[in-house]
């Protein structure tokens, strides 16, 4: 379970930086959309995974 927070920080990492990269390149704002979809998708998978994983904690 641990690998799987482990890669996905990694590659929420990754995307937020390519996004922020590629924004002070080039000053294009959509970029900044594409950091805050990531931001969003991210937070709302952390969300469901620990509301699941509580649950699963609690009935046991």
């Amino acid at each position: 379970m641990f690998g799987f927070w482990r890669l996905w920080l990694l590659a929420t990492i990754l995307a937020l930086g390519w996004a922020l990269v590629c924004f002070a390149l080039t000053g294009d704002r959509g970029y900044l959309r594409r950091m805050r979809g990531i931001a969003r998708w991210s937070g709302g998978l952390l969300a469901i995974v620990a509301c699941f994983w509580l649950i699963f904690r609690l009935l046991r």
